[in-house]
């Protein structure tokens, strides 16, 4: 018979946290990465939205969607792109295995994060919070 510790038998690697920086390298929030999603926190850890796959016409999008409680839709991404809700292009993203990059539309970087696992959904969903689409980061300049 084997015997497992409790804390491993129920465990979970998940959430898989990353640190946001804006465009100047200043820590702005915090990436919580999940197998199928991505969640989105500022500073004083309240969520601002949520970044998943959602397969459309057999085309794999990433949608954002805001944080509040209506979960509105705030914008979609589609290679290498991030657009708003009206289909406006509002920035780029960039990812490598370990660091995931945002720009704005000028080419200047709006911010990074470290995600080490699936950097594709957390570039995008820490793109929405960087290029101001979640509706709660206007502190947040260029």
């Amino acid at each position: 018979m084997c015997l497992l510790p409790l804390g491993l038998a129920q465990g979970s690697p998940f959430p898989i946290k990353g640190e946001i920086y804006d465009g100047q390298n200043q820590r702005i929030g915090t990436a919580h990465v999940y197998p199928r999603y991505v969640e989105i926190y500022d500073q004083s850890d309240q969520q601002l939205g949520r970044v998943g796959i959602l397969v459309e016409n057999g085309i794999a999008r990433l949608f954002l969607v805001r944080g509040d409680n209506q979960r509105k839709i705030a914008g979609y991404a589609s290679g290498g792109k991030i657009f708003n809700n009206e289909d406006q292009l509002m920035g780029t993203y960039f990812w490598t295995p370990t660091y995931s990059f945002v720009y704005h539309l000028d080419g200047s970087r709006a911010g990074r994060v470290k995600c080490i696992a699936w950097p594709r959904v957390c570039a995008v969903g820490v793109g929405g919070y960087l290029l101001k689409l979640f509706g709660a980061n206007d502190e947040i300049s260029p």
